[in-house]
Formats: C-alpha cells, structure tokens, sequence
C-alpha cells in the first residue's frame, strides 16, 4: 500500500531532518570506530616498537650476561678453594707462632739452637746457657707461661771448651 501525504507542504514533517540525524550518527560512529581502531593500531605499533628494542637491548647484554655467569662460576671455584685452603690451614698447628713465643719469652743468658717437633704433639728444645741456674730460671719460667705445659728437661751437660751447659727438653703447647 501506498500512504500519500495530501498535506500542504508548509504542515508536512520534514524527512531530511530525520534522514540527516541518522546520517550524522552513523558518520560519528564511523569517525569514533576508525579513532578507536587507529588509537589501538597505534598503541599495539608503539608496544612492539619498544618490544623490538627490548629484544635487541636484550640480545646487545647476552654477552655481559655470559661474562658474569662465568665470572660467577669461577668466584665459586676461588670461594671453593679458599674454603679448602682454610679449613687445612685450621687444622695444621702454626709454627712461626710457636717460634715468635719462644723468641719472647727466652732470657739472653739461654739461646736456642734447634726447635723440633716430637711424638705426642711435643716440641723438642735443644741449645746452651750461660749457667746452669740461668737453665732452672728459664724451666721456671716455661712452667709460669700460659702457652707452654710440661717443661721436662732431658739432659743437661756441662760443656768445659766453652764454659756454658747444653741443654734438651721437651715442652708442650697448651691446647694440643
């Protein structure tokens, strides 16, 4: 069916208007489409810009990265080393402090002139004194002395070319 509009003109309703409106919608919900779309091509271009330079910076510290895990690895071997170095070394007696204590503590009137190691963690102790009361007074003092234990004097003899007494003992350091 067919309406015919017998109205004047002048008390017709516009169709323009109408037909304007939707024309006008659909041009701004074409214009907010496309802004969004470009909006979002932009952001995602911009993301897998700055993706690509993330991965050359990436691929430019491989090298450093490689170079620091091998300077890792052998900083744990030195630390190995070292730990093994410590823990022998901790375990031998030293001797430089044995003899640097003896330097301390012998009188000028006796001179040593051999220390040795001997069985049962003892130290052997040969030299000379100028007397024989200049040896009593330095056994005295071995037994007074907070590091040595169990001065025993092994031999002693009177030396008549040089006029001084040769002396062997044996001491023991405390925490042996």
């Amino acid at each position: 069916m067919i309406t015919i509009n017998l109205l004047p003109p002048s008390e017709r309703m516009p169709t323009w208007l109408f037909k304007k409106t939707v024309l006008l919608c659909g041009i701004m919900l074409l214009v907010s489409y496309g802004s969004i779309f470009a909006y979002n091509w932009y952001t995602i271009w911009s993301l897998e810009k700055d993706l690509a330079a993330a991965r050359q910076h990436y691929s430019l510290m491989r090298p450093t990265e490689d170079n620091m895990q091998l300077a890792v690895s052998k900083q744990q071997a030195i630390d190995k080393k070292n730990n093994t170095l410590v823990a022998i070394t901790s375990e031998q007696k030293s001797c430089y402090a044995v003899i640097s204590h003896f330097a301390i503590i012998t009188p000028p009137q006796v001179w040593l002139t051999e220390l040795a190691a001997s069985d049962k963690n003892s130290i052997l102790l040969k030299g000379n004194a100028m007397t024989y009361p200049d040896l009593a007074n330095y056994l005295d003092s071995l037994e007074k002395d907070k590091l040595i234990t169990e001065p025993v004097l092994i031999k002693a003899e009177q030396d008549s070319t040089y006029n001084y007494t040769k002396f062997e003992m044996t001491v023991k350091r405390k925490g042996i």
